[in-house]
């Protein structure tokens, strides 16, 4: 296990430069002729948007269903963990 100094040190993900890396790949492989799975790719930008655009949703459907977004179910629903699930999860499906 990590201590908590070694935790600390850890980078942040760059999340522009694997959005960049993810679009390398995928047209490198469409150019080689490889199929590409719609549902992975759905996957992604369910997971990216759920982390990005879900947060603020969700906040508005919080406030309207009165519940506190600082308070403990608040702060789970509008999770950018939860969201890019919950998005993951639907880009999947559809």
């Amino acid at each position: 296990m990590k201590s908590m100094k070694e935790m600390a040190e850890v980078q942040p993900i760059n999340e522009a430069a694997l959005y960049d890396d993810i679009i390398q790949k995928i047209t490198e492989a469409k150019e080689a002729g490889v199929p590409i799975d719609e549902g992975i790719l759905g996957a992604i930008a369910g997971g990216v948007l759920g982390a990005t655009v879900g947060t603020k949703l969700m906040q508005a459907i919080c406030k309207a269903l009165g519940v506190d977004v600082k308070g403990t179910f608040g702060s789970l629903l509008t999770s950018k963990l939860v969201m890019g699930s919950v998005g993951t999860a639907m880009g999947w499906k559809l």
